[in-house]
């Protein structure tokens, strides 16, 4: 089998994060939401199902007070602060650092969506559409209407599917260890073509109730795809897996998902080919949280973030097109 190594984008490593753990309620619970401080290294790999598998770099996630702290081999670290509802990336190789709150990421998402969607259309449309994106009031879309079934697979009994032929669920790994429990998620009555998200959680680590809204919140407001204009598609395991994880985690209790295995994202209509996983290589308790990792080092210069570029220039693009638009509209006889 032809096998092609690559690295996942970092938006990759940060959607893992809140995948494999669980998120942001608008009224912060006192306490810590992880009074017992623990470290997941994990990592995502892709299968296209075309013999193409893409490996991604192993991330270390560590969470602790209201803190998930995200760290790549590069040296860069996502710093989540659930209690003030900011993402700050640290690039020390660099010399910068970035902080956004959650609202502003979610906005710049949006606006990114609707920016890319209007593409094809034209220059008016697409400054409409821009228009209409920073309009827009956050949490405005109304959630489908998603009917999910948990069930619990047989001990040892992991589908073909999400074995994928590799060996993340063997006895040495997270996964394997005794007492984990294999969940599968679907949508009821879905077709017999529609995949569903497996999801194994391991009891000895388990989040509290606080901690479960606080990451289900982060990964349903401000990490998930934003809703596009095509309300009519159905909610699937590869378009909003986060949904389908908070049920995997509700049945297990709270317990700790130490492996995800979910379709690819397809078209419409069209079977599920290519699945990504997220698998834990490592977890471990740690006697204390190390603060240094919520740090920003004196000397750095913010930028930032760069998502905000990217939606400037589609602005600009958008505007352009317009006013283009608008003068070959008057030149017509």
């Amino acid at each position: 089998m032809h096998r092609r190594i690559r690295f996942l984008p970092r938006t990759a490593a940060l959607l893992a994060l809140a995948l494999l753990a669980s998120g942001v309620a608008a009224q912060m619970p006192p306490g810590p939401l992880f009074p017992e401080p623990f470290r997941v290294e994990h990592r995502l790999i892709q299968d296209d199902g075309d013999g193409t598998r893409f490996e991604g770099e192993p991330v270390v996630d560590t969470y602790g007070g209201s803190w998930i702290v995200s760290q790549r081999p590069d040296g860069a670290r996502v710093i989540v602060d659930l209690a003030r509802r900011e993402l700050t990336e640290v690039r020390t190789d660099k010399g910068t650092y970035w902080t956004v709150s959650f609202d502003r990421f979610a906005e710049l998402q949006n606006r990114l969506r609707a920016a890319s969607t209007s593409a094809l259309g034209s220059g008016t449309e697409r400054a409409k559409a821009a228009g209409d994106a920073k309009a827009r009031p956050q949490g405005s879309a109304a959630p489908a209407v998603l009917e999910l079934v948990v069930t619990e697979e047989p001990a040892g009994a992991a589908t073909k599917a999400a074995r994928g032929g590799n060996d993340a669920a063997s006895a040495d790994s997270p996964a394997g260890r005794p007492g984990v429990k294999h969940l599968r998620v679907a949508r009821k009555d879905a077709p017999a073509t529609e995949a569903a998200l497996e999801v194994w959680v391991d009891p000895s680590i388990r989040l509290s109730p606080a901690a479960l809204s606080a990451v289900s919140a982060l990964e349903s407001e401000v990490l998930a795809a934003p809703a596009g204009p095509e309300k009519s598609a159905p909610v699937t395991a590869s378009t909003a897996p986060g949904r389908y994880l908070a049920a995997a985690r509700a049945q297990g209790a709270g317990a700790l998902p130490v492996r995800t295995v979910r379709p690819a994202a397809q078209p419409e209509g069209f079977a599920a080919q290519g699945r990504i996983e997220d698998v834990a290589t490592k977890v471990e308790r740690l006697d204390r949280f190390p603060n240094d990792l919520v740090e920003v080092p004196e000397g750095l210069r913010r930028t930032p973030h760069p998502l905000e570029a990217v939606v400037r220039f589609l602005d600009e693009e958008a505007e352009r097109n317009a006013a283009m638009s608008g003068a070959k509209a008057k030149g017509r006889p």
